[in-house]
């Protein structure tokens, strides 16, 4: 995975709506060694409010309004986590049995390297670059932060989190509890010639990237009105919207310019649209594209080939887009990290 620049954000989680067809996703879960059923077990549509647990015999049903490309996954405590396509085209879709494997007993290797960083300073490093700079303001945290590891190696000037279990973060600003299980976090940095009083290096980080899959529950039973009003708020001008008016090809309903060195353009130029059925197949015939949404929230997207004169991706009807790695996103939506995040089935109130 190639990284560029300092706001370089992925997610595999954006979203959309727009189809009422009724899918139904069914399977059973088994211990791999035992072939024992496994109650309790989560399973999910990744990024999303839509899941189930297994019940006594191991069985899952799962039923959504809407057919979708985002993966299923199945996650057991102790167990190794399963992600699973699915796809669009099919209404009904039976898994089977599905045996899940322990994990191993994980050791680290030992690495001969001096970490100089706090504990609370590489937490800050995370918590500004996992959650967003403003987790603070909207008082969004992580509730199990103990769980994280954390390593800075001064030689890769990099630091590294990985987690064994889910991260657990409350977000009172949108109203939901997200259980994120982490995949890979990672920022590069650069060295100044500058030394600090501490007598330590001066690091300025240079790139950012993660990825996992993410599952959303209310954070109360009852949604209150200011959750309906700041997730409306956080929806328009998101990448998430972004992705659903393109697909659709309604930028302009949308309030959405497309400029391309400086000047405006039309916006279906370096964004070529092919509507199928269930998704909608995007051609991008340039390196980068400033977005201005209203007129005021400006926004670019850059593609991480450079060397390429064209790319095709895929949203589906979610707004979900594929590969992710494609591109990464700067200026307001570049801002946009777990605390802005939404539900791939949010749909914003008439």
């Amino acid at each position: 995975m190639k990284t560029h620049k300092l706001f370089l954000t992925v997610f595999f989680v954006f979203s959309s709506l727009l189809l009422t067809a009724q899918q139904s996703l069914k399977g059973k879960i088994v211990d791999e060694e035992s072939n024992k059923n496994l109650e309790g077990v989560s399973v999910y549509i990744d990024g999303s409010s839509l899941g189930t647990i297994t019940n006594s015999d191991g069985k899952f049903l799962l039923e959504t309004e809407q057919n979708l490309q985002a993966p299923l996954i199945i996650r057991y405590l102790g167990y190794e986590t399963k992600v699973l396509p699915i796809s669009s085209e099919e209404t009904k879709i039976d898994f089977g049995t599905i045996a899940l494997k322990l994990k191993p007993e994980s050791i680290e290797g030992v690495v001969l390297e001096t970490d100089p960083w706090s504990r609370e300073k590489k937490l800050e490093y995370f918590r500004d670059y996992f959650l967003g700079k403003d987790y603070r303001e909207k008082e969004c945290k992580i509730l199990n932060e103990d769980k994280i590891r954390l390593k800075f190696r001064p030689s890769k000037k990099e630091l590294k989190a990985w987690c064994d279990v889910p991260l657990k973060i409350e977000n009172p600003y949108l109203g939901y509890i997200i259980e994120y299980s982490l995949k890979d976090f990672s920022i590069k940095f650069t060295s100044a010639e500058r030394i600090l009083q501490s007598g330590q290096q001066h690091y300025t980080p240079k790139a950012f990237f993660h990825s996992g899959s993410s599952y959303f529950k209310e954070l109360k039973k009852r949604v209150r009105r200011r959750y309906i009003k700041r997730r409306k708020e956080t929806y328009y001008g998101s990448i998430m919207h972004f992705m659903r008016s393109l697909s659709k090809k309604n930028l302009k309903e949308n309030d959405y310019r497309i400029f391309y060195e400086s000047f405006e353009r039309p916006r279906y130029k370096f964004l070529k649209v092919e509507q199928k059925e269930n998704e909608s197949e995007i051609t991008w015939l340039t390196n980068r594209l400033t977005i201005l949404h209203k007129d005021f929230n400006q926004s670019y997207i850059q593609s991480t080939y450079p060397e390429k004169d064209s790319l095709k991706f895929i949203i589906d009807n979610y707004g979900n887009f594929y590969p992710a790695t494609l591109f990464y996103f700067g200026g307001e939506m570049g801002k946009q990290k777990v605390s802005s995040l939404l539900p791939l089935n949010y749909q914003p109130p008439d």
